[in-house]
């Protein structure tokens, strides 16, 4: 029981320190891509902070599981280094009861993963959809950057300004909008932007301003000229949202017939698998000689994580095309893997690779101790 606990201890502390690390590397990036949008006037500042939060949480369903493996890998990898498993062996610590003890903080973890990839990043993903059509239909006038062209409704309004002497107003003011049939063009030395006290629409409004109604490349035209001319550009209510794939919830897909649908679904559950299987890994991948240092095994197990992840995004995408059915879809990878881990196990247990098995619940001593 003592022991059981230090082991747990050990993996979970240098969970921590993995996922802290991990965490701020995601976040920093994370954040520097959506300051770049908003330094190009794609988003508001105010919307920035709500992008980083949503996306963060849909970024824990690929962190956690990296972070459970490593998390044992170096914790292990550590107690092999310091020779520190030979003793645990001594006193009957085998491969098995390293096993049951490592299982026990992945099946705290499981929960976790489960809230996440099938709850949490859904939910996520939904909002951030909802969150966006919602801006981009009242946030036109927040994104006016003076002295370039500003689009909006996918390129149906032009908006140029040459400068904003103050928030509501602008001055030099060229504002295209594109009809079905014709298109309208406003330009003035000045125009503010007002707000409807009792709707909370938004209007821009020229002064002493000219207006032009005509199509491009023909000669019938119409010429206005205005004292005050008023151009609704917030107040619309956004268009019905439809959630794509990612944003629907798990009760929702599995309602769903479609093979894009299935295959978002078993990307889901994969996340799940994919943090048991590897964490299990972890486990004989540890193994390793007093001399060859504590993260001898490091690179090989970032690069299996990576093999594993890239199979897993190919077998969604074969599945999505219809290349494989979605019996077999995405869970050939899993069982790739889950081989590797019982082939692993086995050698360390004794039962291959040449090895005599001693004992059913001994960890062999490293080569070089053993007595020839």
């Amino acid at each position: 029981m003592i022991i059981r606990d230090y082991i747990i201890k050990e993996v979970l502390r240098t969970f921590s320190g993995v996922f802290i690390v991990l965490f701020l590397i995601i976040l920093s990036t994370q954040f520097l891509r959506s300051l770049s949008l908003v330094a190009d006037g794609k988003i508001a500042l105010d919307f920035l902070f709500i992008v980083i939060f949503l996306k963060n949480i849909e970024s824990l369903t690929l962190i956690i599981p990296l972070t459970l493996f490593l998390a044992i890998l170096l914790a292990l990898s550590r107690l092999y280094k310091d020779s520190e498993m030979i003793a645990l062996s001594a006193c009957g610590i085998g491969p098995n009861s390293l096993l049951k003890s490592i299982l026990i903080v992945i099946f705290s973890f499981v929960f976790l993963e489960v809230g996440l990839s099938m709850v949490l990043a859904p939910w996520a993903n939904n909002k951030m959809q909802h969150a966006e059509e919602s801006f981009k239909s009242q946030a036109v006038l927040e994104l006016i950057t003076p002295g370039q062209f500003n689009l909006a409704d996918n390129g149906q309004r032009v908006l140029f300004t040459e400068e904003m002497p103050e928030p509501t107003k602008l001055k030099n003011v060229f504002f295209h909008v594109e009809n079905a049939d014709s298109s309208s063009v406003m330009a003035s030395d000045d125009a503010k932007i007002v707000t409807d006290s009792k709707q909370g629409a938004r209007y821009l409004v020229f002064q002493d301003g000219n207006r032009y109604d005509g199509s491009a490349g023909s000669l019938d035209y119409r010429f206005i000229k205005f004292k005050d001319y008023s151009v609704l550009m917030e107040g619309k209510q956004p268009e019905k949202i439809i959630a794509g794939r990612k944003a629907m919830s798990t009760l929702e897909l599995l309602n769903k017939n479609g093979l894009p649908y299935k295959a978002e679904l078993q990307w889901r559950i994969s996340q799940i698998l994919m943090m048991i299987i590897l964490a299990i890994i972890a486990v004989p991948l540890s193994k390793t000689a007093p001399r060859q240092g504590r993260y001898g095994k490091m690179a090989i197990g970032i690069l299996l994580y990576i093999g594993y992840s890239n199979l897993l995004v190919l077998a969604m995408n074969w599945l999505r095309k219809g290349v494989i059915s979605p019996i077999i879809g995405m869970w050939w990878v899993h069982a790739l893997f889950l081989l590797l881990f019982i082939i692993l196990f086995l050698c360390q247990m004794g039962w291959l690779c040449g090895f005599k098995r001693k004992g059913r619940d001994v960890l062999h001593c490293p080569s070089e101790l053993v007595d020839n």
